[in-house]
């Protein structure tokens, strides 16, 4: 063989060693971005000098979420699987091709988990080589609290969309969340509105005290009451605590209650603010109830619990 067609075999050779390299490379070179309120991932693809030869076409399999908001579990990541939401999409294919990622797009909107897909964004690597090729930016469903119903515990977001799957515990993963009790209807088909005045306005509650949760020790909301169909002497809506610990935070928040001179949201997580803060922490098991609307607190019996502090 002469020494020239040798060379020119080897220069190839390497060539295509350098190309699957690159490819390899850019398969799991894959990124996660915060950006306003929505969740960006960086979905690592192959170079787009690569991806335009026939033997390196993307695989759909390399399409992969790696990271998502922290309440995401393992379990929902995967759901996440363009070849799950697409069956029929092609196992490989070129991103060349703008027809393939609007199917992206529509498939990752197949997804409840996934409010809407915002945008998808190529990068030339040899403009910004740090960034990955394809971002796709998601914007996903936000967990607002578990609805206690037929013996498990449904998920909801904040517009009250059923999230799939009934749990046996109130928890996403390791972590606990609110639970909103006293709701009469069953739930609807997973992706739809959970349409019930109580619900909501159970949603509205978890929305404001949520990121308190752990300071007030809170556990469920009760909203058996709102509209005062058990009693309409009593609180529409009972916080409880993890040692029983009643919080009557009185009507739904709804334009009744304000013209009504009902304390707002804000004005409610703000009270209860200054009443733990009074009392150093000591509220959960201490004291029988705090009434938000009267703004008055009572301790337990001296018999039934710890006393306050001094």
């Amino acid at each position: 063989m002469p020494r020239g067609t040798a060379n020119k075999g080897s220069q190839k050779d390497g060539e295509r060693r350098v190309a699957r390299r690159v490819a390899k490379a850019a398969l799991i070179a894959l990124a996660t971005v915060a950006v306003g309120g929505a969740a960006v991932h960086g979905l690592g693809l192959l170079r787009g000098y690569v991806r335009a030869t026939p033997t390196h076409q993307v695989s759909a399999g390399s399409l992969r979420l790696v990271k998502g908001p922290a309440w995401m579990t393992p379990a929902i990541l995967a759901e996440l699987d363009v070849g799950l939401l697409d069956p029929d999409f092609p196992q490989r294919f070129s991103l060349l091709d703008d027809g393939v990622l609007r199917r992206i797009a529509a498939a990752y909107e197949t997804c409840v988990w996934v409010e809407r897909v915002e945008r998808i964004v190529k990068h030339d690597p040899r403009v910004d080589p740090d960034r990955p090729p394809l971002e796709v930016h998601l914007k996903f469903r936000r967990p607002a609290a578990f609805v206690e119903s037929r013996g498990g515990f449904y998920l909801i977001d904040t517009g009250g969309v059923l999230l799939p799957g009934v749990y046996r515990q109130p928890r996403l993963g390791g972590v606990e969340r609110l639970v909103i009790s006293g709701v009469a209807s069953g739930p609807p088909n997973v992706g739809q509105v959970w349409a019930d005045a109580r619900l909501d306005a159970g949603v509205r509650v978890a929305e404001a005290v949520g990121p308190k949760r752990r300071q007030f020790r809170l556990v469920s909301i009760d909203v058996s009451n709102v509209g005062g169909r058990r009693d309409p002497r009593e609180t529409e809506i009972a916080l409880l605590t993890q040692s029983g610990t009643c919080i009557k935070w009185g009507r739904a928040p709804t334009p009744d209650a304000a013209l009504l001179q009902e304390k707002t949201l804000g004005e409610k997580v703000a009270y209860l603010d200054f009443v733990y803060k009074r009392l150093n922490g000591q509220v959960d098991g201490v004291l029988a109830y705090i009434d938000i609307p009267n703004e008055a607190v009572r301790r337990r019996p001296a018999d039934a619990g710890t006393r306050l502090r001094s």
